[in-house]
């Protein structure tokens, strides 16, 4: 990628400021003696070190390695929504950035340090005009494989049109000598402009943001692998901070990324020295919750519990996502990347709001804690730091989970995708705890529809009518269990208040009334459920809670409410001046303990 190069001290610092912040500057330097030199020891490790030499030719290899036989489907989120058919009809390509990719340009960095200077327009144009950048270890024989495999190279490089300036006779001089430069390393054969793709070309490229750009490739080739060194080579970085989890794992198998530590998208936020030192992470490490160490193996008890943690992201997803909410109303699919409006109004939770829901997740010193409305493991260790985690694949940001104490045996095991309705509503996670022994259960964590709490499942709207779609599928899943001999419960988010439903499961007609009734009809008998919550007193999480019975239910099969501990159960509700102060959530938890034989 091209970049704002971020070699740059704020001159107007005062020495006593730097002074302070570095702690080793003499009281005789000069503050112009650190002008330029934030890179010093980066370009160093760029030009010198083996190491980065040897990672370069490394992510080369692999990316080569995938070329022999890519598999169908497309490196490019641009193509995403095409069909593997469609995409199999294409040529294919493999799309590379250029500066630090594909061509080395340390040594104009290097000159900047010499000269005591930083990066401007003027200096950079008249080095890309001389074309004298070298080639970053690997990728002359990485390109020269991708071609004689069959595969079209593209290059996207955000190298301007207007920098140097363009004349009459060449309207992108950039372009023009890259080309040169690309030719005279031997990595080209021949000049090929309809395949280098330059920032300002067009009107609509005029941005450093490359998804026009793939977008103009996706449409007439299958992109099969994307080499880069910098976020945006691959994927926009806002949506890439929204969607971390489910696109991390694309490098290494489509995108092949290469280290840059001296500039990038990375440096945005720091825009002087002292930025910089602000953003140095010397906090404590917390490595795991409070009082809750590793899972010994010698427990007598395990603690489950379930708690829905309101929306539970990190901040930069919440950041990520503002500026694609979705509105109150607004139909949203389990593939959606999004979060509701009324929640990106909103501050981010803070450093001291994660501090204080860890501390009632310390109270609560569960073995187990199904989850919900938790964006997967990252957003989960926010609050359970060293516990394992089981999640839900979907895009979605409300996700159902397990945080597991780790070193507690458990398999992840399929998601019960039913219960999502093909995907209109959240899916079950179902995890296996001590499998293969005596001790063996099974638990689904759930979070059925919302907006239906009360009243016949057959009253108008969209919610009841999905709940009461939820109720077979659930059914089935309690039945299965029991008919498979299974030790098992469903914990979560209910969004119905069980202990106030009243009558019959079906009306005379055999249209769904109660969720309650017909998932607990006993049939066959290992199926009949102990709400486990429901014959406990109802306790709000602050005392001016609006909600008076419990949505959040443990529900046992027949089997595993044997082993229910009396007098075990746990609700842990906030301190009233502290849900004030911190967003907590709308839930607070709830935990019983089992008996483990």
């Amino acid at each position: 990628m091209l970049r704002g190069w971020t070699a740059k001290v704020v001159c107007a610092v005062s020495f006593a400021v730097v002074s302070a912040m570095l702690g080793t500057i003499a009281l005789a330097a000069d503050a112009d003696e650190w002008l330029g030199r934030e890179q010093l020891h980066a370009t160093l490790w760029m030009q010198t070190a083996p190491e980065y030499r040897a990672i370069a030719r490394q992510v080369y290899r692999q990316a080569e390695d995938h070329l022999a036989a890519p598999p169908p489907g497309s490196a490019a989120l641009e193509q995403a929504t095409v069909s593997p058919e469609a995409l199999g009809r294409l040529p294919t390509a493999v799309v590379l950035d250029l500066d630090e990719t594909v061509l080395d340009n340390t040594v104009f960095q290097a000159r900047l340090l010499r000269d005591r200077a930083t990066y401007n327009a003027k200096s950079w144009g008249e080095w890309v005009v001389a074309g004298e950048a070298e080639a970053v270890p690997g990728a002359r024989e990485f390109i020269a494989r991708a071609r004689a495999l069959g595969h079209t190279v593209f290059y996207i490089s955000n190298r301007d049109c207007a920098t140097p300036p363009p004349t009459a006779a060449d309207p992108c001089p950039a372009k023009t000598a890259t080309m040169k430069n690309l030719l005279a390393l031997g990595i080209d054969a021949a000049a090929d402009p309809q395949r280098m793709l330059l920032r300002g070309e067009r009107p609509e490229w005029n941005s450093s943001n490359k998804t026009l750009r793939r977008a103009a490739i996706a449409a007439n080739y299958r992109i099969v692998a994307m080499v880069g060194d910098d976020l945006g080579d691959f994927v926009d970085p806002v949506v890439f901070a929204g969607d971390r989890e489910r696109l991390e794992p694309r490098f290494g198998a489509t995108w092949f990324l290469l280290p840059n530590p001296i500039y990038g998208s990375w440096t945005k936020p720091f825009d002087a020295l002292e930025a910089k030192y602000a953003a140095l992470h010397t906090d404590d490490v917390l490595l795991e919750l409070p009082g809750v160490g590793r899972w010994q193996g010698n427990e007598t008890r395990v603690r489950v519990a379930s708690w829905n943690l309101e929306y539970l992201v990190t901040p930069a997803t919440h950041q990520a996502l503002r500026a694609t909410c979705a509105e109150q109303g607004g139909m949203v699919g389990g593939d959606d990347r999004t979060l509701p409006c009324a929640i990106t109004k909103h501050v981010p939770r803070t450093a001291e709001d994660y501090a204080s829901l860890r501390h009632y997740a310390a109270q609560m010193r569960a073995d187990i804690v199904a989850l919900q409305e938790v964006d997967g493991p990252e957003a989960a260790a926010q609050v359970f730091p060293g516990y394992d985690y089981c999640f839900s694949t979907r895009a979605h940001t409300q996700k159902n989970g397990f945080a597991i104490r780790r070193g507690l045996p458990h398999r992840c095991e399929a998601e019960y995708e039913p219960l999502s309705l093909d995907n209109a509503v959240r899916r079950g996670v179902v995890v296996t705890f001590f499998p293969g022994t005596t001790q063996e259960f099974r638990l689904m964590s759930v979070h059925l529809k919302s907006g239906c709490p009360a009243g016949p499942l057959t009253a108008a709207g969209r919610n009841c009518e999905l709940l009461s779609r939820q109720v077979a599928p659930l059914e089935a899943w309690i039945e299965g269990e029991a008919a498979a001999s299974h030790r098992f419960g469903l914990l979560g988010d209910f969004n119905r208040r069980f202990t106030i439903e009243t009558g019959p499961a079906r009306d005379a007609e055999g249209r769904q009334l109660n969720v309650y009734a017909e998932i607990d009809d006993g049939q066959p008998a290992a199926s009949k459920l102990t709400n486990v919550t429901g014959r406990e007193k109802f306790l709000p999480c602050t005392t001016d809670s609006e909600y008076r019975e419990y949505i959040d239910n443990i529900l046992l099969g027949r089997d595993l409410a044997k082993s229910v501990v009396k007098k075990s159960f746990v609700r842990v509700v906030f301190n009233d001046a502290d849900a004030k102060s911190h967003w907590l959530s709308d839930h607070c938890p709830v935990g019983i303990e089992l008996r483990l034989r």
